[in-house]
Protein backbone atom coordinates (compact mmCIF):
# COMPACT_ATOMS: atom_id res chain seq x y z
CA UNK A 1 0.00 0.00 0.00
CA UNK A 2 1.29 3.51 -0.90
CA UNK A 3 0.80 6.33 1.47
CA UNK A 4 0.36 10.25 0.28
CA UNK A 5 1.57 12.60 2.62
CA UNK A 6 1.24 16.14 2.53
CA UNK A 7 4.27 18.07 0.98
CA UNK A 8 4.56 20.94 3.56
CA UNK A 9 3.75 19.12 7.18
CA UNK A 10 4.08 15.23 6.67
CA UNK A 11 0.59 14.33 7.72
CA UNK A 12 -0.34 10.78 5.85
CA UNK A 13 -3.03 11.86 3.66
CA UNK A 14 -4.74 8.78 1.88
CA UNK A 15 -3.54 5.60 0.48
CA UNK A 16 -3.56 4.31 -2.65
CA UNK A 17 -6.66 2.23 -2.02
CA UNK A 18 -8.79 4.76 -2.06
CA UNK A 19 -10.07 5.41 -5.94
CA UNK A 20 -8.04 9.04 -6.63
CA UNK A 21 -6.80 10.92 -9.62
CA UNK A 22 -4.53 13.88 -10.04
CA UNK A 23 -6.02 16.96 -11.22
CA UNK A 24 -5.60 20.51 -12.45
CA UNK A 25 -2.13 19.62 -14.30
CA UNK A 26 -1.52 17.46 -10.95
CA UNK A 27 -1.80 20.28 -8.81
CA UNK A 28 -4.19 18.70 -6.57
CA UNK A 29 -5.34 15.30 -5.68
CA UNK A 30 -8.98 14.10 -5.83
CA UNK A 31 -10.01 11.27 -3.19
CA UNK A 32 -13.11 9.65 -3.53
CA UNK A 33 -14.58 8.53 -0.17
CA UNK A 34 -17.51 7.96 1.31
CA UNK A 35 -19.61 7.74 4.54
CA UNK A 36 -19.49 4.39 6.22
CA UNK A 37 -20.64 3.45 9.56
CA UNK A 38 -18.19 2.87 12.32
CA UNK A 39 -18.48 -0.69 14.40
CA UNK A 40 -18.89 0.10 17.91
CA UNK A 41 -16.26 -1.89 20.36
CA UNK A 42 -19.26 -3.23 22.17
CA UNK A 43 -19.34 -7.09 22.63
CA UNK A 44 -23.02 -8.45 23.52
CA UNK A 45 -22.77 -11.35 25.95
CA UNK A 46 -26.19 -13.22 26.14
CA UNK A 47 -28.66 -11.03 28.16
CA UNK A 48 -31.76 -9.39 28.41
CA UNK A 49 -30.06 -5.81 28.42
CA UNK A 50 -28.43 -5.88 25.12
CA UNK A 51 -30.82 -4.30 23.17
CA UNK A 52 -30.53 -1.65 25.65
CA UNK A 53 -26.64 -1.20 25.40
CA UNK A 54 -26.19 -2.17 21.96
CA UNK A 55 -24.69 0.85 19.34
CA UNK A 56 -24.38 0.48 15.83
CA UNK A 57 -21.99 2.74 15.31
CA UNK A 58 -21.36 6.67 14.34
CA UNK A 59 -21.58 7.62 10.68
CA UNK A 60 -18.12 8.54 9.19
CA UNK A 61 -16.23 9.63 6.13
CA UNK A 62 -14.15 6.52 5.65
CA UNK A 63 -10.75 8.45 4.36
CA UNK A 64 -11.11 11.01 7.46
CA UNK A 65 -11.16 8.30 9.95
CA UNK A 66 -8.61 5.84 8.47
CA UNK A 67 -6.22 9.20 8.42
CA UNK A 68 -7.20 10.87 11.80
CA UNK A 69 -8.03 13.84 9.26
CA UNK A 70 -9.34 17.46 11.50
CA UNK A 71 -12.19 19.06 9.61
CA UNK A 72 -11.28 23.27 9.34
CA UNK A 73 -14.21 25.61 9.05
CA UNK A 74 -13.00 28.19 6.76
CA UNK A 75 -14.83 30.99 5.38
CA UNK A 76 -14.17 32.70 1.24
CA UNK A 77 -11.39 34.68 2.98
CA UNK A 78 -10.10 32.67 5.38
CA UNK A 79 -9.55 30.19 2.26
CA UNK A 80 -7.96 32.64 0.31
CA UNK A 81 -5.34 33.81 2.73
CA UNK A 82 -4.53 30.56 3.53
CA UNK A 83 -4.14 28.89 -0.15
CA UNK A 84 -1.52 31.88 -0.92
CA UNK A 85 0.85 31.02 2.14
CA UNK A 86 0.26 27.02 1.07
CA UNK A 87 1.34 27.69 -2.56
CA UNK A 88 4.14 29.59 -1.49
CA UNK A 89 5.04 27.41 0.94
CA UNK A 90 4.74 24.41 -2.01
CA UNK A 91 6.83 26.40 -4.86
CA UNK A 92 9.63 26.73 -1.88
CA UNK A 93 9.40 23.12 -1.09
CA UNK A 94 9.73 21.96 -5.16
CA UNK A 95 12.47 24.12 -5.42
CA UNK A 96 13.96 22.92 -2.45
CA UNK A 97 14.03 19.46 -3.94
CA UNK A 98 15.26 20.06 -7.36
CA UNK A 99 12.02 20.05 -9.08
CA UNK A 100 11.66 23.50 -9.83
CA UNK A 101 10.29 22.28 -13.79
CA UNK A 102 6.83 21.45 -12.02
CA UNK A 103 6.98 24.98 -10.30
CA UNK A 104 5.17 26.97 -13.68
CA UNK A 105 2.37 23.65 -14.24
CA UNK A 106 1.88 23.85 -10.38
CA UNK A 107 0.83 27.13 -10.43
CA UNK A 108 -1.12 27.72 -13.23
CA UNK A 109 -2.96 24.84 -12.17
CA UNK A 110 -3.21 25.41 -8.32
CA UNK A 111 -4.75 29.04 -10.05
CA UNK A 112 -7.23 27.25 -11.53
CA UNK A 113 -8.25 24.39 -8.84
CA UNK A 114 -8.87 27.78 -6.54
CA UNK A 115 -11.01 29.53 -9.40
CA UNK A 116 -13.14 26.12 -9.14
CA UNK A 117 -13.22 25.71 -5.30
CA UNK A 118 -14.68 29.68 -5.06
CA UNK A 119 -17.14 29.46 -6.87
CA UNK A 120 -18.20 26.32 -5.81
CA UNK A 121 -17.08 26.77 -1.81
CA UNK A 122 -20.06 25.95 -0.57
CA UNK A 123 -20.03 22.71 -1.66
CA UNK A 124 -16.76 22.36 0.26
CA UNK A 125 -15.08 20.84 3.41
CA UNK A 126 -12.02 21.26 4.50
CA UNK A 127 -9.30 18.67 6.42
CA UNK A 128 -5.98 19.10 7.43
CA UNK A 129 -3.95 16.46 9.25
CA UNK A 130 -3.18 16.28 13.02
CA UNK A 131 0.65 18.46 11.89
CA UNK A 132 -0.43 20.98 9.66
CA UNK A 133 -0.39 24.65 11.31
CA UNK A 134 -3.41 26.28 9.45
CA UNK A 135 -1.74 29.80 10.25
Amino acid sequence: MKVFKDLISGDEMFSDSYPHQQLYNDAIWEVKAKYTKKSSDFVAIASDDVADYYDDGDMVVNLVDAFPLQEVQLTKKDFMSYVKGFFKSVVTKLKEEGKEDRVKGFQQGATEAVKYIVSNFDEFQFYAGANYNMD
